[in-house]
């Protein structure tokens, strides 16, 4: 098989599981999940198609990284029962609050390039860190309004109780952003494959504002 084709496969792995899983859900009676899981599909493949160019969009890493944590969340821990284990939803909070601390650090690395700043580590670390943990809050909030209006059980752990389980949670989110924030310069640094695909979809966003600021100053 050739290296070209890896990524294909990579890709559609993932996407193919969380379709069976959201068949699955659906199938069962939970519509609203099947429906979750879809949506969540769908937005995976929004940043390809804003892009519409191969050397712009997501760094293939982050794509697979976040696939997978989806997989692991929605076909693993939902459809088959891994969050029954205790420890199983921490490690993804954990996770996936690295990968949020990363993708918050790609978005400030553009930013920074589509207007000509320079970096301040400090500042940015912080930045990524307070978004971190806000994106988390929201996770947590959610989950409530989703008990609270669709008597669900989103919140809680076999071990754990609501309120607890969520104070643990919102800790793996802080150090999992403090982990992003210290890896995401080392990978940007490191990876120049990723640093080529970021650089150009930051060189895509600004040619885009470009001709929308030339558009309206010529009406």
């Amino acid at each position: 098989m050739s290296r070209s084709g890896l990524p294909l496969i990579a890709r559609t792995v993932p996407r193919a599981a969380i379709l069976v899983t959201a068949v699955a859900e659906v199938v069962r009676g939970d519509v609203l999940y099947g429906g979750f899981c879809l949506v969540a599909l769908a937005l995976t493949l929004v940043p390809a198609i804003r892009a519409r160019r191969m050397a712009a969009g997501v760094p293939i890493e982050i794509e697979l990284v976040l696939l997978w944590f989806m997989v692991a969340d929605m076909t693993l821990g939902n459809w088959l029962g891994f969050y029954r284990l205790s420890w199983y939803d921490k490690a993804l909070h954990l996770s996936s609050s690295v990968l949020v601390a990363l993708l918050g650090f790609l978005a400030i690395y553009v930013l920074h390039l589509t207007h000509r700043t320079r970096f301040h580590p400090w500042l940015d670390a912080v930045a990524i860190l307070l978004v971190t943990l806000g994106i988390g809050a929201l996770w947590e909030i959610a989950e409530y309004g989703v008990d609270q209006v669709f008597a669900r059980r989103t919140q809680g752990a076999p071990n754990l109780s609501p309120i607890d389980d969520t104070m643990f949670d919102l800790l793996m989110d802080g150090l999992g952003g403090v982990i992003g924030a210290v890896l995401g310069p080392l990978y940007i640094r490191h990876s120049q494959r990723s640093r080529v695909v970021v650089d150009a979809f930051a060189e895509l966003i600004e040619s885009h504002g470009t001709n929308h600021d030339f558009m309206r100053s010529t009406t």
